[in-house]
């Protein structure tokens, strides 16, 4: 009997029915056509899974950039930039007290919010307002969750002339910075005294040439800065070695909030921010007052003035024939800073002078001023009262140095103190003579 293994070539049929060990052959052969097959499923596979990776990723992206861009304000992990409606770069702020963690951001309608530095949480957003059809604001907030770590963004000045902040001793219009100077307290000074710091009028808000308007909110514990190389102005909150201080029961965690406002044109910008910001005058001061000029007695004698050479002053505007507003008596009309007497010295018979000035056509005025110093007659009774503003820690009153000696301020928040001080002034000397302070 013919084996099977011999017989092969002529029966195959029955071989491969009778499951003898010969049927391996074949198997071995089919898987070594089908690795190539496997192999090129897989790498498919391994490239369907990239390319939908890499869609996931762009779509992504697609958002994360649209995330970021409200109206024409473009934002970034350092600062943001604002457009103009024709696209061109109006407004350029950097953030100089952290880097955004851009993925703790989200945005809800018009508000986009953040909650976290690349090393620290804290509050941030800015919200879109569009209070009128040409007017497009931004209202900016970053406020600390630590306490004592400052706040600083930095604004770009370079691309405009810029507008408004306080007054200098050197005034500049349009504003030019010179130097560098780290952020100070915005608060007033006596730039007679000091020409570096602020003046006595001030405000936190500027516009620009490019139809962009900025104002820091009253609330922020404000401190100016500038680099005039980089030409950039720096905005600064903090409570740390700083004159502001926490309300009570509050940590000190410093929030710098402004609002960003862009229009037409500087024009229609700035009358915006002055309805929205700024109160107009509730009067109108005598229509005589723009007519002629006023006179001073600053101006011809300064401190050095007496009764004699007030009325000498006022016959040589007559002799003249110059038409005159107001005759202004100002400084030292008074024995010391704070007294609310004449000198008796100087201006032996007061009522009598004014009297004669009257009688002439003269509208007199009195210069005033808010100090009273330590050596005067009413400084003792204002402390008493608690009348002057307080140092602090609020027990004792504030002592200043001004360009007139060392004294301390009225403080017109209390009403006892702004009642009674222009109680006194207007009875110096009578009120008939007198038509303004």
């Amino acid at each position: 009997m013919m084996n099977c293994y011999s017989d092969f070539k002529r029966k195959p049929p029955d071989c491969r029915a009778g499951g003898t060990n010969t049927d391996v052959l074949p198997k071995q052969k089919h898987n070594r056509d089908t690795r190539p097959l496997v192999g090129a499923g897989v790498i498919g596979l391994v490239l369907v899974i990239a390319a939908v990776a890499a869609w996931c990723y762009y779509i992504a992206s697609l958002r994360k950039a649209e995330l970021f861009k409200t109206q024409l304000l473009d934002l970034n992990k350092d600062g943001y930039i604002i457009r103009n409606q024709g696209g061109s770069i109006v407004f350029r702020m950097d953030f100089r007290s952290g880097t955004l963690d851009l993925d703790s951001c989200t945005k809800e309608g018009e508000i986009l919010r953040c909650g976290a530095t690349t090393d620290r949480k804290l509050k941030f957003f800015i919200k879109t307002v569009q209070p009128k059809d040409t007017v497009q604001c931004y209202r900016v907030r970053w406020e600390e969750l630590v306490p004592d770590i400052p706040v600083e963004h930095a604004m770009t000045y370079k691309s405009a002339h810029w507008y408004g902040g306080a007054v200098s001793a050197a005034q500049r219009w349009p504003i030019s910075l010179s130097g560098h100077q780290a952020p100070k307290p915005f608060v007033t000074s006596d730039i007679y005294s000091n020409h570096n710091e602020f003046g006595g009028i001030l405000e936190s808000y500027w516009v620009s040439s490019n139809a962009t308007a900025i104002k820091i909110n009253n609330s922020v514990p404000f401190h100016l800065g500038w680099n005039d190389t980089e030409k950039t102005m720096y905005f600064q909150a903090r409570y740390n070695d700083s004159p502001f201080k926490p309300n009570p029961g509050e940590a000190p965690c410093a929030e710098l909030s402004y609002r960003v406002c862009v229009g037409l044109d500087i024009t229609s910008i700035h009358k915006y921010m002055v309805r929205r910001y700024f109160n107009k005058p509730n009067k109108v001061p005598a229509k005589v007052m723009f007519r002629h000029p006023s006179w001073s007695t600053w101006a011809l004698h300064k401190t050095d003035i007496d009764q004699e050479k007030l009325l000498a002053y006022a016959a040589n505007i007559r002799k003249h024939n110059f038409n005159c507003s107001q005759l202004e008596l100002d400084d030292r009309y008074t024995r010391r800073y704070g007294d609310f007497d004449f000198d008796q010295t100087k201006f032996p018979n007061a009522s009598a002078m004014f009297q004669k000035l009257k009688s002439d056509g003269f509208l007199v005025s009195l210069w005033v001023h808010p100090f009273i110093n330590y050596d005067s007659e009413n400084f003792h009774s204002c402390v008493e009262r608690g009348l002057f503003v307080r140092e602090p820690t609020g027990r004792l009153p504030g002592l200043v140095r001004w360009w007139n000696g060392i004294g301390s301020i009225l403080d017109f928040t209390n009403p006892e103190a702004r009642d009674g001080f222009w109680h006194v002034a207007s009875m110096l000397p009578l009120p008939d003579f007198v038509c303004a302070f």
